[in-house]
């Protein structure tokens, strides 16, 4: 392990922009019979090759999030063992994006998701003392066996305790909201304590912390907590929020983005990222935009404005909002992950088209693609 702080390696790697393998390691099966386990292929991508990392490395991205789906590959308690073939699929990949020279990032994905019965619930959490303890035992044991596997590996891993934890509002905390915020700090916590504990490199492992939903506003003091990290020492913890504003826009139902000073405007994004700056980036500790859009315009059973006049004039939005916002972002040093998520179907996907590379050559899967990239790395330089 370098002995530079994350904020140093950031900065001195050009670590400035980066992308998700959305939909992949993430992907459950639907059906409740199936137990919503963990599958590769399940959403419609191809099992992982180098070709996609490569790719994205020569488009100029720094940083890959892989998230990781763990459903349906453990065992029951007390010991919630992990199944060796899904650790070693999760260090194959893993290690294919860092032979392409990228940083990576591996977290707990949708086991926090309510809709797919996700054990790591922080909905059930709260209604249940007892199921609140066996969940906590849960993510201790998942993370003990997780850094114990990739102890090893260098700095270029870095973990992140979990994503979009809540109760199922996804902007702020409605049953209890004291006592969420309180556990999820509780819970980076003992995250960040079971790394640390795990032995191999884990002791200086850069690790990667978010609030409520991972939310902006959530994922702000008074309501969000850094960990104590006294193994670790100072300079190796990172914070970690999720934007997609506005929302329609962003996730490509809306050709418009509004710029009048509501959610999701400049105004907005002026804000939000200056209070990030200053309460963490100019205390040298990073932040990524764990994963944000906007996604492609596309035609689908919820876009009701659909229409070919909307189609470009969505087009040049999402150019201009690409401009503002990741341009925004690095000139408040943070760092933007956009969310891909290779396969697109309309019929059956409420969202737009995130897609930008083709999963099996790693190519720009369309000129438009090509485009949104070539002006993300303009934005980030």
């Amino acid at each position: 392990m370098i002995a530079k702080t994350a904020f140093q390696c950031f900065k001195d790697e050009g670590i400035t922009i980066g992308i998700n393998l959305g939909n992949t390691l993430d992907a459950v099966r639907y059906l409740e019979n199936s137990g919503h386990a963990a599958d590769e292929t399940a959403w419609g991508n191809p099992e992982v090759n180098q070709a996609y990392f490569n790719g994205v490395r020569d488009q100029g991205f720094k940083i890959v999030r892989i998230p990781v789906t763990w459903l349906g590959h453990t065992g029951p308690a007390p010991d919630f063992l992990i199944t060796d073939a899904r650790l070693r699929r999760i260090a194959e990949v893993a290690g294919m994006a860092h032979n392409a020279g990228l940083k990576v990032i591996i977290n707990i994905h949708h086991d926090c998701n309510n809709d797919f019965n996700g054990w790591l619930s922080l909905r059930n959490a709260i209604a249940s003392v007892p199921e609140q303890f066996q969940i906590t035992v849960r993510l201790e044991k998942m993370w003990a066996q997780i850094a114990g596997y990739f102890a090893d590996c260098g700095d270029w891993l870095m973990f992140e305790a979990f994503n979009d934890a809540s109760d199922g509002n996804w902007d702020y905390p409605s049953i209890d909201p004291a006592g969420e915020y309180g556990l999820i700090n509780n819970w980076n916590q003992l995250f960040s304590d079971t790394v640390r504990a795990a032995g191999g490199n884990n002791e200086k492992r850069y690790l990667i912390f978010s609030g409520y939903g991972n939310k902006p506003l959530q994922t702000f003091p008074p309501n969000f907590k850094l960990p104590e990290d006294p193994v670790g020492g100072p300079g190796r913890q990172v914070v970690s929020f999720i934007s997609y504003e506005p929302w329609l826009f962003t996730i490509g139902i809306n050709h418009q983005w509004n710029v009048d000073g509501s959610i999701g405007s400049k105004a907005y994004f002026d804000d939000i990222f200056s209070r990030f700056k200053s309460e963490f980036v100019d205390k040298e500790i990073p932040v990524i935009i764990g994963e944000c859009g906007p996604f492609r315009y596309s035609k689908n059973f919820r876009n009701q404005w659909y229409s070919g006049a909307n189609v470009e004039i969505a087009k040049q939005n999402r150019l201009d909002y690409i401009d503002y916002v990741y341009g925004k972002a690095r000139e408040n040093g943070l760092t933007p992950l956009y969310w891909e998520t290779g396969d697109f179907n309309p019929e059956n996907t409420p969202e737009g088209d995130s897609s930008l590379f083709n999963r099996e050559t790693g190519e720009p899967n369309s000129s438009e693609s090509a485009a949104v990239i070539r002006h993300m790395m303009d934005a980030v330089r």
